[in-house]
């Protein structure tokens, strides 16, 4: 393995490490808890793959609406399995195909399972791995580093979310109890 593989490596492995231990007795209240009116949320959809879905927009609204614990998890492995199924599979599904978890417990599998191709690859990827153009689901090529980068900083960033959220939600008060 390459220095610059190694690094993506420990960062992948230390963001993941950092979100498990934070989501440690998540419970589906907190996954679907809003911490503001009409936050984006998973919720039920008789149409889509699971009987589930998520709000989400593109491009997003201005601002930005606020998440909730279920729709950023849902949402790091959905990036996950779409960014890896165009840049290293066959890339036939995109992100409505996908199934949308319901529980907390689904939802922290079905991440955990959305990251397995991608340490697999890390783990036996080079340099030359790293530099090479791979397709994306959002038009141009990117090189495998720079999807394994974006990979990263989404699961960096929105662990990091994560982690606030449970914090605001143990320090609720009443007025901030709606689901």
């Amino acid at each position: 393995m390459t220095e610059a593989a190694a690094i993506l490596r420990a960062q992948w492995a230390q963001s993941a490490a950092r979100l498990e231990r934070r989501c440690e007795g998540l419970t589906d209240d907190e996954f679907c808890w809003q911490p503001a009116p009409s936050s984006w949320t998973v919720k039920p959809d008789p149409d889509a793959p699971s009987g589930w879905t998520y709000d989400y927009e593109w491009p997003a609204p201005t601002p930005a609406p606020v998440t909730t614990i279920g729709w950023r998890l849902v949402h790091i492995a959905a990036d996950n399995w779409i960014y890896w199924e165009h840049a290293f599979g066959p890339g036939q599904r995109n992100f409505p195909d996908l199934a949308v978890p319901s529980t907390a417990a689904s939802a922290m599998q079905n991440w955990r399972d959305s990251r397995r191709a991608i340490t697999d690859w890390l783990d036996a990827a080079s340099g030359q791995d790293l530099a090479e153009m791979r397709p994306s689901h959002l038009g141009s090529p990117k090189s495998a580093a720079t999807v394994l980068m974006i990979l990263i900083d989404e699961q960096t960033h929105h662990g990091a979310e994560i982690a606030l959220l449970r914090d605001l939600y143990l320090r609720r008060t009443s007025a901030t109890m709606s689901r």
